[in-house]
């Protein structure tokens, strides 16, 4: 057990946001409007930027996930319900699947 007091911690917490079904699925749909050609380009992206608004209340971790939305929207095409956000005490981030 570490006892000194003058001990660093890391400044960032790992953290993990589980991101909700509602969201995804509103995600989802969105991606299903743009295939149809009801919406634009530009409206696509700012509809999805404010459901991740809406979603996570975490800065970096928003930042993260509107930086790599190509790759979440791949997860949630291929039928991925259960995606999370992760970061480590280093502050590294990636998206992490798993079955519900």
């Amino acid at each position: 057990m570490i006892t000194n007091p003058e001990w660093k911690r890391p400044e960032i917490n790992p953290y993990i946001h589980q991101l909700s079904l509602y969201c995804i699925e509103e995600l989802a749909e969105c991606m299903e409007d743009i295939d149809i050609k009801e919406m634009g380009c530009d409206t696509f992206f700012e509809t999805q930027k404010q459901i991740l608004v809406d979603e996570i209340w975490d800065h970096e971790l928003l930042e993260f996930v509107i930086e790599n939305l190509d790759e979440l929207l791949s997860y949630i095409a291929t039928g991925n319900l259960n995606i999370r956000v992760h970061r480590d005490i280093t502050g590294e981030m990636w998206f992490g699947l798993g079955k519900i």
